[in-house]
């Protein structure tokens, strides 16, 4: 039941961002075909990147997907990476300064491979999202949380997570870049990209279905 519940979840979620995305009455043909033309750019500029990917398009909606766009169809999931953070997220559970002291030394090993490798976790997606973004005066955050993921037959708590909160037209939007890249097969350990709109720019209502941030009350809650 669980499994039926989670599975009619993503197909109603799915259903109402394609109404919603309506609502901004703008075509993302351009934006997607900006970011299509920076396939593989480096990241070791991303003023520059984030220039490339926004000066053509005339509307905050259209940077911020072409930006979004560029981030889910050129960065890979690395599994082994989330496979270790889970790891020490479970064992330093009830020893939270253990855990922080951890996470600092396991983030500079996230950023570096994403940087290097264009391959990483769901912190290192939320980050270049908001990096880029705020690059072109976007105002993005990175949220952290907990999901119930779609993956999972139980329906339980996952491991925990980031994604991000955008504004656009004075608006908070949430999306989950890592969820919309593609999808990791756990059994052979491998990432299958895999674009999709599911999570892109959904209202915190919406959102909130089976994301979850450490922060209710934060402002793009309200």
């Amino acid at each position: 039941m669980a499994k039926i519940t989670l599975c009619w979840l993503v197909l109603w979620i799915s259903a109402s961002v394609h109404a919603q995305l309506a609502d901004f009455a703008v075509s993302f043909e351009k934006a997607d075909s900006v970011a299509q033309a920076y396939e593989g750019h480096s990241l070791q500029n991303i003023p520059l990147l984030a220039f490339n990917l926004t000066h053509s398009l005339p509307t905050e909606v259209e940077k911020f997907r072409a930006i979004y766009k560029w981030v889910c169809t050129n960065i890979q999931n690395d599994y082994r990476l989330f496979v270790i953070q889970r790891a020490k997220q479970r064992k330093w559970a009830n020893n939270p300064q253990k855990l922080a002291e951890w996470n600092r030394s396991f983030s500079k090993r996230v950023f570096k491979k994403l940087l290097h490798e264009k391959k990483t976790i769901c912190t290192g997606y939320a980050y270049l999202v908001r990096e880029l973004a705020r690059q072109v005066n976007l105002q993005c955050v990175v949220v952290d949380g907990y999901t119930t993921s779609p993956a999972s037959k139980d329906g339980k708590r996952a491991a925990s997570h980031s994604w991000n909160g955008v504004k656009l037209n004075g608006k908070w939007y949430l999306c989950d870049p890592t969820w919309s890249s593609g999808v990791v097969d756990a059994s052979l350990g491998t990432f299958i990209a895999r674009y999709n709109d599911t999570y892109f720019l959904l209202e915190p209502s919406l959102f909130g279905q089976n994301h979850y941030a450490n922060d209710p009350n934060a402002l793009f809650y309200k």
